[in-house]
């Protein structure tokens, strides 16, 4: 029975992490001329999305810490 309760128990502390990973700890907003042209969000887990106005550009999704 205790078999039952250990992976209720990591089951819970990975969606607690899964959960910590998703929150938001920066946003940084570029203006020119009036008008956001690039907007960078930067995540707990270290992931780092980039994206421009200019949609010729492609929006860029990189990890500050070097893991995939």
């Amino acid at each position: 029975m205790t078999e039952f309760y250990d992976v209720v128990k990591k089951q819970k502390e990975i969606l607690e992490l899964e959960k910590q990973a998703k929150q938001i700890t920066a946003i940084d907003t570029r203006y020119k001329d009036g008008l956001w042209h690039k907007q960078t969000v930067d995540y707990a887990d270290g992931r780092r999305i980039t994206e421009y106005r200019d949609k010729r550009k492609a929006t860029v999704k990189e990890n500050r810490y070097g893991e995939d």
